[in-house]
């Protein structure tokens, strides 16, 4: 401490008084300070925590500052030694020009060679013996003044970016330009840009997939690919016959096509925007399993959600469905093209409206709403949006959720050209059936778990129920207030939530226990553990692109600029808006009490 106090306080000496005795006299001495000391004292040996001088970190691009040595060095290309040029002057602090830059010859002096008289300047060849490039001259010593290394520099542009960054958007595409500025400061310890981080992600994706144009000449390679290594799949392109203009592609994988079997026979349709520079729409078709989870089937990417568009999904979608031979639950937001191609499709079937659900009925309970109710009804079947009067057996679904899941799954796929979108797509769901494969095996319950563990709260819940038989399979189940008829044998209950959810509801659950029955066999096949592992155990193929080429030439589509300014999230619909109660009129809605203009009749 003392040594530190005398550093601080710039001393050349420092009298020491040592005391060896209580009563007796002190001893004096004095001590000098010579530059050696400086050496010996460390001041944050002295300081706190937040005071103390952290330790120096290492970057990546440390290496940099040593791509350029000496005369006569050797680089691969000239690209290689362009590209090792601006990363040696991003590390050492200084801007460059070339006076002459070509294929053979580059030049490059330090851009205050002309108003400073900087002497730093390099000047190579390519050699052509081997097309290695060399350099001839190299002066590295600069006379100007400002070399020094900064945070930012001009000169790191979105080239040296790309080459820094593409491992990591190779594994994950889904990687915004925020995250790659952020990770490219604490990684290189520089700062850039939005617009750089965003370009180099773009001409990541061009390496690896081509331009946006040529990706639609290469789906027809793709298509090939496909149908070769996956067995049972549908890939059809279709395209302008006199201009061979893209129209519109739809995608669906053996492994889907043979595993939706073991899934709900559920499907919810429903169309996205697509956010390449090319736009268009995107429509799925999404499955569910029996773990209330999604289960992608199949893809189309097209202009937009015309009848022709929904005609051309369906009638490939119907081709798949009909070799199954199972009854299919269509759920959709009941567009206009879309209902108009499904009665062509599927004549006389019956397609679920969410959208008039959420909107409507919510509408019904708010007062002054029976005159749009009333309207509404009218023009709707009623078996199309009430599910105790649903024909079909739905599983207890009325929302289209599971394709918004499904939506919000891929939204960093939509922003790519249609072959990046559907190869980087396909490897996700690989990826994703893999995964759930290999997840059931360690499975020891009979259910998939979620509907396991429902099974186990309703079973808590019939204990509570008394039960009288009536008759063989029928049973009268009381609680302290109602009572409920259940009939074994038709797999029915007043209750009607076993028929409208297919699964047992506690009444039900009391009667079979009272019949000594196994509560399994009243439930459905399809939230069964065997099930779940046969929908997954049909695996969706790779495809390699060692081979990749294609001859023809498809043009990609003539799209039109919308006007306004590009939306990066997708509007949500009434029904997918959360409803809200207003604190001035009491309505369930989409406003609160600032906002509300709801007349109030006095008595609130």
């Amino acid at each position: 401490m003392l040594f530190c106090c005398a550093k601080i306080y710039k001393l050349d000496h420092v009298d020491v008084n040592v005391v060896k005795d209580v009563g007796s006299s002190c001893s004096s001495k004095s001590v000098l300070f010579d530059e050696s000391f400086s050496e010996i004292i460390d001041e944050n040996d002295y300081l706190d925590d937040g005071f103390k001088d952290g330790p120096t970190k290492s970057y990546l691009s440390d290496d940099w500052g040593s791509y350029l040595l000496h005369k006569g060095q050797k680089f691969e290309s000239v690209q290689d030694f362009r590209d090792k040029l601006r990363k040696y002057a991003v590390q050492t602090g200084f801007c460059y020009v070339l006076p002459r830059n070509d294929s053979l010859y580059v030049r490059a002096v330090c851009e205050n060679h002309g108003t400073e008289k900087c002497g730093w300047e390099v000047i190579g060849s390519v050699a052509p013996i081997n097309n290695c490039f060399y350099i001839k001259e190299f002066n590295n010593i600069h006379t100007c003044k400002g070399v020094l290394r900064n945070q930012t520099h001009r000169q790191l542009g979105s080239k040296i970016v790309r080459t820094c960054i593409e491992s990591n958007v190779f594994l994950n595409l889904g990687l915004k330009p925020a995250d790659i500025m952020s990770n490219f400061k604490s990684t290189y310890g520089f700062e850039i840009s939005y617009n750089v981080a965003s370009r180099a992600k773009k001409m990541c994706l061009k390496k690896m997939y081509g331009s946006e144009s040529d990706s639609f000449s290469m789906l027809s390679w793709y298509k090939d690919a496909v149908l070769e290594t996956n067995l049972g799949s549908s890939f059809v392109l279709e395209v302008e016959e006199n201009t061979n203009r893209f129209q519109r592609v739809f995608v669906s994988y053996g492994g889907q096509v043979k595993g939706f079997k073991f899934s709900l026979p559920v499907l919810y349709v429903d169309g996205t925007f697509g956010k390449s520079i090319y736009k268009g729409q995107i429509l799925s078709a999404t499955g569910r399993n029996g773990d209330k989870g999604f289960f992608p089937l199949a893809l189309c990417i097209c202009d937009s959600e015309t009848e022709d568009n929904w005609f051309f999904f369906f009638k490939h979608l119907k081709a798949l469905l009909e070799p199954q031979g199972r009854v299919i639950t269509f759920i959709s937001d009941r567009g206009d093209g879309l209902l108009k191609a499904f009665n062509q499709v599927f004549p006389g079937c019956l397609c679920i409206d969410r959208e008039a659900y959420y909107h409507h009925l919510q509408a019904l309970r708010d007062e002054g709403g029976a005159e749009v109710i009333d309207e509404f009804i009218a023009e709707i079947p009623l078996e199309n949006w009430c599910r105790a009067f649903f024909k079909g057996c739905r599983y207890g679904i009325m929302a289209n959720s599971i394709v918004e899941s499904f939506n919000k799954w891929i939204v960093a796929e939509n922003s790519m050209p249609p072959l990046a979108m559907i190869d980087q797509t396909r490897m996700k769901e690989m990826k994703m059936m893999s995964e759930r494969r290999v997840e059931s095996k360690s499975w020891t319950t009979q259910l998939t778990l979620e509907m396991e563990k429902k099974l186990v709260e309703r079973m808590h819940k019939a204990c509570s129920f008394r039960v009288i038989a009536s008759q063989e399979s029928v049973y009268e189940v009381r609680d302290d207030e109602y009572s409920y008829s259940v009939n074994l044998s038709t797999r029915t209950c007043s209750y009607v939530k076993w028929q409208i959810n297919c699964f047992p509801c506690p009444h039900t659950l009391s009667a079979i226990q009272a019949a000594r029955l196994n509560v399994y066999d009243f439930i459905d096949l399809y939230f069964s553990a065997e099930y779940f592992r046969m929908s997954y155990s049909f695996p969706i193929h790779l495809v390699s692109n060692v081979d990749a080429c294609t001859e023809e030439s498809i043009l990609p589509p003539i799209t039109k600029r919308p006007a306004g300014r590009p939306k990066a999230k997708m509007i949500k619909s009434s029904g997918e808006k959360k409803h809200i109660r207003c604190g001035r009129c009491l309505k369930l809605g989409h406003h609160n009490r600032q906002s509300c203009t709801e007349p109030l009749n006095g008595q609130q």
